[in-house]
């Protein structure tokens, strides 16, 4: 894609661009910055340019064939809206995780001192103690001193738990799910 390519892209497309990447996630910024998903709505725009062009054994033409014609236009809308649905997926997915973090762009964050050392484990307990029982109490101080219990996708490693509790993984997976009522979080 050429220079004057993606200016007319942009003339056109830009006001859009700006409102999908708006709704991905509001004015969250803990989720997702407004310049990462104009980054990746654009991103989107250009790769509906590159699939167009080989769409149908690349009947369609170059850029310069299609620029302007109603199957383009409505192409390209459908992939920045599509990229938007599926961020804005990923984040709502997310959402029980990332509830009451804050952006790390904010100078406050910034400035508080790195922790050292393990976090007081009887602190966090000491509100919802009352709550639970030891084997739950249990699952939340392994998971604070070894965070690898937790999947990528953010869910509880059952298994894992499961073997290192010497419990079934039913009645592990049984008491995870007590612990995501408790906490108001899914695990």
């Amino acid at each position: 894609m050429t220079s004057e390519q993606w200016e007319k892209i942009h003339k056109k497309y830009a006001n859009l661009m700006y409102k999908i990447s708006y709704q991905i996630s509001g004015d969250d910024k803990a989720t997702s910055a407004f310049d990462d998903n104009l980054q990746d709505i654009r991103l989107a725009a250009m790769e509906a340019v590159i699939g167009f062009e080989k769409q149908n054994g690349g009947a369609n033409g170059k850029f310069d064939d299609f620029w302007g014609s109603k199957g383009f236009d409505q192409y390209i809308k459908t992939c920045m809206w599509t990229k938007k649905n599926n961020k804005g997926a990923k984040i709502t997915k997310k959402a029980p995780i990332l509830r009451g973090t804050v952006s790390s762009d904010l100078e406050k964050v910034l400035e508080i001192p790195a922790c050292t050392g393990d976090p007081d484990i009887s602190a966090l307990l000491e509100e919802i103690a009352y709550r639970l029982t030891p084997v739950q109490q249990k699952i939340i101080t392994l998971v604070v001193q070894d965070p690898t219990f937790i999947k990528p996708s953010g869910r509880m490693n059952v298994k894992r738990l499961a073997e290192d509790m010497e419990l079934t993984w039913f009645e592990t997976n049984k008491q995870i799910k007590n612990l995501s009522i408790i906490l108001e979080n899914e695990l």
